[in-house]
């Protein structure tokens, strides 16, 4: 063996050594991404790229003139906040904070907007979440998207397609995750309509703790499809103690 290919012997030893193992680590990498964020990427639909564009849909109020907001901070004490005029209510702010969770899991971080539900104008023409289940946007949800499998008033859950009551028990809260078809959406892919919402700060706390935690059990149960499903958490445990009624699992499509 020649010095030459001597020394050719060894550095394509080396560079093997090197480049072999990282080669195969970013294909672990790649396959692991891709294992983990194919069931939510298919649960989102369209909402997952990044260059579609979502509206989330919120509750707020208008604070009148003069009106004391009380603030208590542990290590300050209580005091008066100022000079606000809007208020969200506690369970949407974290329930959005759930939903940018989801979207971080899938690399979605632009075409992502805010909508005071006292500021909508009547806005469909794009991926629309809409967060809580007793609204007028919740009931406009309920009644022109496709493929809704429940909805809600201030008394009960029902089955669309059959107007079912979805049977409560006392001691606990309840909520729904919809997924549905938005025929608003003029440009494609087609518009996602997803609504996560209960009755009560717990019922939607509850639904929107069960997305979070379950999307990719979700999106691997439903994929791209359609569906509906109720959960409940007991009022002495709180959201976290949340289980699905897999009997009123819906979907649409195969």
């Amino acid at each position: 063996m020649t010095r030459d290919t001597w020394e050719a012997a060894i550095l394509g030893a080396v560079l093997g050594s090197l480049v072999i193992p990282g080669v195969l680590w970013l294909v672990h990498r790649i396959s692991r991404w891709w294992h983990d964020s194919r069931p939510a990427r298919q649960l989102l639909g369209g909402i997952a790229d990044d260059a579609e564009n979502c509206k989330i849909f919120v509750r707020d109020f208008l604070i009148e003139p003069d009106t004391r907001l009380i603030s208590v901070e542990p290590r300050v004490g209580v005091g008066v906040v100022r000079n606000v005029q809007h208020l969200w209510p506690d369970i949407e702010g974290r329930a959005v904070g759930d939903l940018f969770n989801v979207f971080g899991q899938v690399g979605k971080t632009r075409g992502i907007e805010i909508v005071r539900m006292s500021e909508d104008a009547g806005e469909w023409n794009c991926h629309v979440i809409v967060l809580g289940a007793q609204a007028n946007k919740s009931y406009d949800f309920y009644k022109h998207l496709k493929n809704v499998a429940f909805r809600m008033d201030g008394e009960q859950i029902y089955e669309n397609a059959t107007g079912n009551i979805v049977k409560r028990e006392d001691g606990f809260g309840y909520g729904i995750i919809l997924k549905s078809i938005n025929p608003f959406k003029t440009t494609s892919p087609p518009g996602v309509g997803i609504l996560i919402g209960g009755f009560g700060v717990l019922g939607t706390a509850t639904a929107a703790h069960y997305f979070r935690e379950h999307y990719k059990s979700l999106g691997k149960e439903f994929g791209s499809r359609c569906f509906g499903v109720v959960v409940r958490a007991p009022i002495t445990a709180g959201e976290q103690a949340v289980e699905r009624l897999s009997i009123w699992d819906r979907t649409f499509g195969t």
